[in-house]
């Protein structure tokens, strides 16, 4: 046992609380006292136990209510409850405590022996809680870093792409590496937003989306005029590796629509929209109101060639285990179907 681990002993019985604090000192715990619910609730605040011995009837509140506000303070969640009684002893009362959050209940009169077994069960188990509490916030740290470092890295390797970029003369070659710049944009967008996220094993769709989308209109690619991009993201969060699969699609069809999709006698709109379907997939569809394929056959080559942007697609969807549908009319429209998988839940440190 660390010898700065503390056990409040609360107990208006002056008798039995001194009784109980004895036990507890010779057995080689410190222990301080408080005699009412909220003396308890300020020194749990104050001093930090690690163990409190709370009994259930107090002069000022209920012990289980006591329990319970001790439960739900981030500052004091943590600290183990033993509660106890000598009149409060049928099941509903133990029930009614243990469902406040106390992990353990004794019925008074406790021998020593029992009493301080439980003791250090109960602290060995906050010393366990303890331990997974800094191994998790370790581990956020490093996930933070390693998602900053990735984002660093897809800078540079911008950077270079640009560089090597300006180099090219022909068109073609340098509308390839805008489009490698943009893919890779995509991907270190998502990683800054790990990096700044709270929770760094999933993200969050709807604003990453929008943002993408965002920047996407902004570029402008392969045509000076405006392109009206709207979006109907609704508030989803997905494991990491399935956003980055969206993200990228995203990224391909926007802007296969913002340089193949624009009509020529109306302004150019492109919608993308991401739902949660009643059968609990999701679905991804862009669609513009473009010539379509049939005016133009160039816009095949996004889903049905071989090209680097068709490969790529398909490889996404198929990580997905999605569907890929197509609609060819008043516009071009790409519905991706996909199961949702539940986003991998994070416990950011207490």
């Amino acid at each position: 046992m660390s010898n700065t681990e503390i056990i409040l002993n609360v107990d208006d019985n002056e008798p039995g609380r001194y009784a109980t604090t004895r036990i507890l000192s010779r057995a080689g715990f410190q222990v301080i006292e408080a005699g009412t619910g909220s003396e308890a609730l300020r020194l749990a605040r104050s001093a930090s136990p690690q163990l409190v011995i709370l009994d259930v009837n107090l002069p000022d509140m209920n012990g289980i209510e006591v329990c319970r506000q001790l439960k739900t303070d981030p500052h004091t969640a943590s600290i183990m409850v033993l509660q106890v009684s000598a009149t409060n002893v049928a099941l509903l009362d133990r029930v009614s405590s243990l469902q406040a959050g106390a992990d353990s209940f004794l019925i008074e009169p406790v021998e020593p022996e029992e009493l301080e077994a439980v003791a250090r069960a109960l602290l060995r188990l906050h010393r366990t809680e303890a331990q997974l509490r800094r191994s998790l916030a370790e581990r956020e740290l490093l996930l933070r870093e390693v998602n900053h470092r990735v984002k660093n890295s897809l800078q540079l390797v911008l950077s270079m792409l640009s560089l090597q970029g300006n180099e090219f003369r022909e068109a073609g070659a340098r509308e390839i590496f805008a489009k490698a710049i943009a893919r890779v944009t995509a991907i270190a967008s998502i990683h800054e937003r790990l990096y700044q996220d709270n929770d760094p094993l999933s993200i969050d769709m709807h604003t990453y989306l929008n943002g993408l989308c965002a920047e996407l209109a902004r570029a402008g690619i392969g045509e000076e005029r405006h392109a009206d991009l709207r979006t109907e993201i609704e508030p989803l969060r997905l494991p990491t590796e399935n956003g980055v699969s969206l993200a990228l699609i995203v990224n391909e069809l926007v802007m296969n629509a913002l340089k193949h999709g624009r009509p020529v006698d109306r302004p150019a709109i492109v919608h993308v929209k991401l739902r949660r379907l009643d059968s609990g997939q999701g679905q991804l569809i862009i669609a513009d109101n473009g010539p379509g394929l049939t005016a133009s056959a160039s816009r095949e080559a996004i889903v049905a060639s071989s090209g680097l942007g068709s490969r790529l697609i398909n490889m996404l969807v198929r990580q997905l285990n999605g569907q890929l549908r197509i609609e060819d009319a008043d516009g071009y429209a790409v519905h991706i179907t996909f199961p949702l998988q539940p986003a991998p839940t994070w416990g950011p440190k207490s």
